[in-house]
């Protein structure tokens, strides 16, 4: 981070003010400023220009966000990233072993479509 950076002044409900103020000291965010930093790079990174990738918004719920949040805390792990390995390890459990991923689910979605195509040909 830049030392000379420029100053924007903002205006946000006190609801809001305090859910930051709560933020504050978790993850090397030292005050407002740098929550507020991360804050606007986590939006900036998933936006609609991120040519990379989506986002999916998952509400965990109070004891999953506990959890989650020591297992970033004991293991030096972002939540994202942890969420990202956890639905690719889903994924791949849920599909057949031996191939990869892509090629798992190339072949299933071939097979239903030529499990559609038998039936049009059935009926014709």
């Amino acid at each position: 981070m830049a030392s000379k950076s420029p100053m924007v002044s903002l205006r946000i409900p006190e609801d809001h003010l305090m859910m930051l103020e709560q933020l504050v000291g978790f993850d090397g965010m030292r005050n407002r400023s740098d929550v507020i930093r991360h804050a606007v790079r986590l939006l900036l990174e998933s936006g609609p220009s991120r040519a990379v990738g989506g986002t999916v918004k998952v509400d965990l719920g109070p004891d999953l966000t506990e959890k989650l949040d020591m297992f970033c805390q004991i293991n030096g792990d972002t939540p994202e990233t942890v969420t990202r390995y956890a639905l690719r390890d889903h994924m791949n459990a849920v599909m057949d072993q031996g191939e990869t991923l892509q090629t798992k689910m190339e072949q299933r979605l071939k097979n239903l479509h030529d499990k559609s195509r038998q039936n049009e040909d059935h009926t014709a």
